[in-house]
């Protein structure tokens, strides 16, 4: 089967991962392909279980005509028993469902709609307030004829032990600690994102003022977008980690994780760690970080030195 999903971001596409979780646990032996345009998409799903190639669309690149034309034909190459767009509304889905070769083709119906399909999945009422990550679960479930529940879902990107050490490791070589305390004392944040997600350095100085007040244990390390990108908080710990799996691994061995909305607060909620979301431009119930410990605040209704104490709380659970 293949999954499309045309779209550069790395959050809409590891909002993939809970679709491709569920799929994989009704159909363990199908090989499942992915359709993405997410430059490192198969860096980042290609070692999913279930997962059989990543087919890399090009998005904002040199020569698009032509490299997409080259994703099209490697998609092409293979008849599919089945297609599956999972999104509500992407004319670039629903360009590549209608070019697959496929059998089946399954989506949403919606008036936005217009690709082929054979199979069609009404929108849910509450489609307005439910998570981009829950649509795919829901689209699957619902053709599947399996139960839907929303409470248990969660990104899903399965990190090898050794991977896992290897985060640990490094983080503890940063901040200057033993491999095994890392998890006990480094709270970890991501301060950059784009346009009006950007959240001024003054508050994220403000808000560790008053978090290591609270908790002057704790060891604040910035993770950072770039080698040599200048820090947020010049005396704060700070790393860059490249390889987006080997940054979930370092990402994991935190204690607890801040990020403003983009894509390493995604990374953050696909790992066991508490993760707290920063929001001031897009919707949190439709792209907040998802597990139960996880946690969205609306930084335009909360002073940093709140945001610092229900961080704390969290902080003393963890």
């Amino acid at each position: 089967m293949l999954i499309c999903r045309i779209n550069g971001r790395i959050g809409n596409t590891l909002f993939l991962t809970a679709a491709i979780r569920r799929l994989h646990e009704l159909l363990p032996d199908a090989a499942i392909d992915l359709a993405l345009a997410f430059p490192k998409s198969a860096e980042l799903l290609g070692p999913l279980p279930g997962v059989r190639r990543v087919i890399v669309f090009p998005h904002k690149t040199g020569n698009v005509v032509w490299r997409y034309l080259a994703a099209l034909r490697r998609m092409r190459q293979c008849r599919y028993d089945l297609v599956i767009d999972p999104t509500i509304e992407s004319t670039s889905n629903r360009m590549t469902l209608s070019l697959s070769r496929a059998r089946y083709r399954l989506g949403f119906v919606a008036p936005s709609q217009w690709a082929p399909l054979t199979h069609g999945v009404a929108e849910p009422e509450d489609i307005d307030r439910m998570h981009e990550a829950l649509r795919p679960v829901f689209l699957v479930s619902r053709i599947f004829q399996a139960p839907y529940e929303p409470d248990p879902v969660r990104l899903w990107l399965p990190l090898e032990p050794e991977r896992l050490e290897a985060g640990r490791r490094r983080l503890a070589q940063v901040i200057g600690v033993a491999p095994t305390e890392p998890e006990r004392c480094a709270f970890g944040f991501f301060a950059q994102a784009a346009a009006f997600k950007l959240i001024d350095p003054a508050w994220w100085q403000a808000f560790w003022e008053a978090f290591l007040a609270l908790e002057p244990q704790a060891i604040p390390v910035e993770f950072l977008p770039s080698p040599g990108y200048p820090p947020t908080v010049a005396r704060l710990h700070s790393l860059h980690v490249p390889v987006l799996r080997d940054l979930a691994a370092t990402i994991a061995a935190t204690r607890m994780f801040i990020s403003t909305d983009t894509g390493p607060m995604h990374l953050a909620s696909s790992t066991d760690v508490p993760t707290v979301g920063l929001f001031r431009a897009s919707n949190p119930t439709l792209y907040r970080p998802l597990k139960p410990t996880d946690l969205a605040i609306d930084i335009g209704q909360c002073s940093p030195q709140e945001v610092a104490a229900r961080c704390h709380r969290i902080w003393r659970g963890a």
